[in-house]
């Protein structure tokens, strides 16, 4: 079930992403810790939530003509209208909120084809609809860094489907080296990696210069608590991709964060920019303290950021890797690619 609502309007749902952030906290916060702060032990039975709660939160924000946000469960995508057809930034979780999402745009923006999808990086609940898209003649495109974990995922849901590759040919990700522009110039579309391992090895941003609109990704986050977890997070290129966002190279009036609130692009930046900030520097003063990762839970706790989306799911695994980092000490990570279908 879902409905298609105005900008601010919402439904209660229970999201998959939010679900897999939820099991993921407790699981690790039930679990002993050895002194690097890894998981020992059983992992604890999870309740799952009701397979029959089926609904969908869909909000969408129009930013200029021909050009709208939409944030589908907890994470932000959107569109851009084009002479040759619609160009989707992100895919959202799934099969089943892409349909949502597709049936949105054409609510919005007519029956023009959906020519291409953009992932702004290699988590699933950004790229999980890929496959609905690609197979009504979308092209993926990615960050060459990205690309090839988002190909092995698709490729491995389709080895899943029998006869499902029977009917049309599942192309890999167009590469994207630098930058990749598209449109024409009164709606230009700027592709671009910033330079940095950041919140994954290979996020992209989609920049509208004349409509100074920024489609930021995971790159930037307000009044939700960033996933520092991922393998490849580099807190220093991140904090270099930021700085590259408020350069004269970028003029941004509308920003779309991957997660939490649509607001004015500086609160939104400020927001990315202080939580890296407090966070890192609290865990490398609690390191230097000696005291152990495993008391997390009692020197973890960061107030302003308390009443952030996720904060409870998510922070104290942050705080966990970024004690160690400040020691020196390689930690694994945690991907959500493959973990988020509803």
């Amino acid at each position: 079930m879902y409905r298609a609502i105005p900008p601010q309007s919402t439904i209660t749902s229970l999201s998959a992403a939010a679900f897999f952030l939820a099991a993921v906290a407790l699981h690790a916060s039930a679990q002993t810790l050895d002194e690097r702060g890894y998981s020992t032990g059983t992992p604890p039975r999870i309740q799952v939530r009701d397979p029959s709660d089926t609904t969908i939160t869909l909000v969408v924000q129009p930013l200029a003509e021909g050009v709208f946000a939409a944030k589908v469960d907890h994470a932000w995508t959107g569109w851009v209208v084009l002479p040759e057809g619609i160009l989707v930034v992100d895919a959202s979780a799934s099969d089943r909120t892409a349909a949502v999402l597709a049936d949105t745009i054409r609510a919005r923006s007519g029956d023009k084809p959906i020519r291409w999808v953009v992932n702004t990086h290699a988590h699933e609940d950004h790229f999980g609809g890929d496959l609905y898209f690609a197979s009504r003649g979308a092209t993926l495109i990615a960050q060459k860094g990205a690309a090839a974990a988002i190909d092995s995922v698709l490729a491995a849901r389709m080895a899943a489907s029998p006869g499902a590759g029977k009917t049309w040919p599942l192309k890999p990700c167009v590469r994207v080296d630098r930058e990749m522009k598209l449109g024409p110039a009164s709606r230009r579309v700027e592709v671009i990696w910033l330079g940095h391992p950041a919140h994954t090895r290979g996020d992209l941003i989609v920049y509208l210069p004349k409509q100074k609109v920024l489609f930021a990704g995971d790159l930037v986050w307000n009044r939700a608590v960033p996933w520092l977890l991922d393998p490849q997070m580099s807190v220093t290129g991140w904090n270099e991709s930021i700085d590259s966002l408020t350069t004269k190279r970028f003029v941004i009036e509308k920003l779309v964060p991957g997660h939490g609130v649509y607001a004015e692009p500086n609160r939104s930046l400020g927001y990315t920019r202080g939580y890296l900030r407090d966070a890192s520097d609290k865990a490398a003063k609690t390191a230097s303290w000696g005291t152990t990762v495993r008391e997390v839970r009692d020197w973890g706790y960061l107030g302003p950021y308390e009443d952030s989306e996720f904060y409870a799911e998510v922070h104290f695994m942050n705080m966990r890797r970024l004690y160690n980092m400040a020691l020196g000490i390689q930690t694994p990570g945690r991907s959500r690619a493959g973990a988020v279908h509803p």
